[in-house]
């Protein structure tokens, strides 16, 4: 009906957050109620949820928003304010914007650490927490369960850094490449029967457009990063989903978050 469409309207809001530094954060808020604030992952935008927002902004305020140098937000001025600090506060800057106090926090991949980190820093900030097939810390020591992929990161960081346009030409040729779904089924990155194809296809061209160096800079940072000891500490609600098949986070992984954080509950999603 024409009504309901325009009171969904008059809850859209999209505009830009001012971080710690300067550097604008794009965020779009749509419904009303208790806010529920979705955080990508690495080299990811908003299109992971997609459908959750959708589904979820009927009952509640949700707001997507970009990292720095991703999707729409601004490329930040120094290049090396890409860390897990730096975007913990992107996050608060678009809380403060809106002007929400409190906030339940759902999180995918990288964003799970972030959300760690924003809670040390404003536990009172945060209603509950929903991290998503992500880890508490150094997740290149656990990539595909390897320890051989923390030294394979260093390599590429290294590459990158030395090598920035031919490290952008290389993912210009990943994002043309016809085959990119075979390869991922093979590597076992998704499950090719259940994946959304539409939403894989805008990672990839997504991934590739983020600038690799400050890509590897903010990987570094996250290996850097563990919020283990902090986890015993949260009190706020949360709900730990992981894949039983997932190969970039192991599900050992959320397993281990569920013991060390109090009264938690944990999802375990099959294939």
């Amino acid at each position: 009906p024409k009504r309901a469409r325009l009171a969904e309207l008059s809850n859209l809001k999209e505009g830009f957050a001012t971080s710690y530094d300067g550097t604008k954060i794009w965020y779009r808020s749509m419904g009303k109620g208790a806010p529920l604030v979705f955080c990508n992952g690495l080299g990811c935008s908003t299109f992971y949820f997609k459908h959750i927002s959708e589904y979820f902004k009927h009952k509640y305020q949700v707001i997507l928003f970009d990292w720095r140098a991703h999707g729409q937000s601004q490329r930040p001025v120094k290049d090396d304010s890409m860390s897990v600090d730096a975007v913990t506060l992107d996050l608060k800057a678009v809380l403060d914007h809106l002007g929400i106090k409190k906030a339940t926090l759902v999180a995918h991949s990288m964003g799970v650490q972030i959300v760690y980190n924003f809670y040390a820093a404003y536990p009172k900030r945060v209603t509950a927490l929903v991290p998503c097939f992500g880890t508490f810390g150094r997740p290149m020591d656990t990539f595909y369960d390897l320890t051989l992929s923390k030294y394979v990161f260093e390599w590429i960081y290294i590459f990158n850094h030395l090598f920035p346009r031919v490290a952008a030409k290389m993912g210009s040729l990943t994002e043309k490449n016809p085959f990119w779904f075979q390869m991922g089924s093979v590597l076992k990155m998704f499950n090719p029967g259940l994946v959304d194809k539409d939403i894989l296809r805008e990672y990839i061209d997504h991934f590739t457009s983020v600038d690799p160096v400050l890509l590897t800079k903010l990987l570094r940072s996250m290996q850097e990063h563990s919020a283990e000891a902090d986890l015993k500490k949260i009190k706020a609600p949360t709900l730990i989903f992981a894949g039983d098949q997932d190969k970039f986070t192991p599900v050992w992984i959320a397993k281990k978050m569920h013991h060390l954080i109090p009264k938690s509950e944990l999802m375990i999603i099959k294939n």
